[in-house]
């Protein structure tokens, strides 16, 4: 396992899952990191990390996501509805 990945899993197993601190292992990993594979650009190790947050983190729909699925609901009742006044109203004009 190359040291990326196995500060991924530490990352994962004690940040995330544990919501624990870094501890030295993992702080020593990121040093590493940090200059030898991210050329000492904090920018692309900040990606990098939040890159593993955001693969590993349950995703909360949006409040623009709910407003939408909210809206289809609202769209198929009243198209329901409709239908059914309809069909009430078919039944009223044939008596």
């Amino acid at each position: 396992m190359n040291k990326i990945e196995l500060f991924k899993q530490k990352y994962i197993q004690k940040i995330i899952t544990e919501q624990g601190a870094m501890d030295d292992e993992l702080n020593d990993l990121f040093e590493f990191l940090l200059v030898n594979e991210f050329n000492n650009n904090p920018e692309n190790m900040g990606d990098f990390i939040r890159s593993i947050v955001e693969d590993n983190t349950e995703k909360k729909p949006s409040e623009l996501d709910l407003l939408k699925e909210e809206n289809k609901e609202l769209k198929q009742r009243q198209e329901m509805t409709e239908e059914a006044l309809l069909v009430l109203s078919d039944m009223l004009l044939s008596r």
